[in-house]
């Protein structure tokens, strides 16, 4: 039997370091142009990711 993906599996993020997808959130901060940036830790090998987040436009 052939294994899809489900939709879920395909959001979120990696570390670039070890591949873990779990990560706390240090520091959240909104930015001028209507961005959130988000520090992040790795929780496995403790590597910092800086993420930006936006919202979807309807076109």
């Amino acid at each position: 039997m052939k294994q899809t993906k489900s939709p879920r599996s395909e959001l979120g993020i990696c570390c670039p370091q070890c591949g873990c997808r779990h990560f706390d959130t240090t520091h959240t901060e909104p930015l001028r142009d209507g961005r959130i940036r988000r520090r992040k830790v790795c929780r496995h090998c403790g590597r910092k990711v800086l993420t930006f987040e936006s919202t979807a436009v309807k076109a």
